[in-house]
């Protein structure tokens, strides 16, 4: 435009209307062909996550199973073994009275076992200590 003379001259396109439309037909193609090959990459890609999924779900599930499992496994030992460490506790309360009754019952039987020895002659008088 030439603004020097104070009017607008008109603006007239160096190219011919055909080679505009031909590069805007090819600009849409060349568009569309890399439409075309992105949506051939997500195609490919969604199968390949679907039958990854496919593979995987049922070891997911298995896996859930299986931490279940573990986690009951879990509780019954917990509980098995409160048990245990009351058994434990108990058992060794038994086990001092045993060792009481024990004690007490060999102190009981001692004169009888220095009698008997030295009735049989395994034990001389003088063992008496005096």
């Amino acid at each position: 435009m030439d603004w020097s003379r104070g009017h607008a001259t008109r603006y007239t396109p160096g190219m011919p209307w055909y080679v505009v439309l031909i590069i805007a037909l090819v600009s849409i193609a060349f568009v569309l062909v890399v439409l075309a090959l992105v949506a051939r990459k997500a195609w490919r890609l969604a199968k390949h996550g679907a039958a990854v999924s496919a593979r995987v779900t049922p070891l997911v599930d298995g896996l859930s199973r299986r931490g279940d499992e573990i986690a009951a496994a879990v509780d019954r030992l917990s509980a098995d073994g409160e048990q245990l460490n009351t058994s434990l506790a108990r058992m060794q309360r038994s086990i001092a009275r045993l060792q009481v009754i024990a004690q007490t019952f060999n102190d009981a039987l001692r004169p009888y076992y220095l009698i008997a020895g030295w009735l049989s002659g395994e034990r001389e008088w003088r063992d008496l200590g005096y």
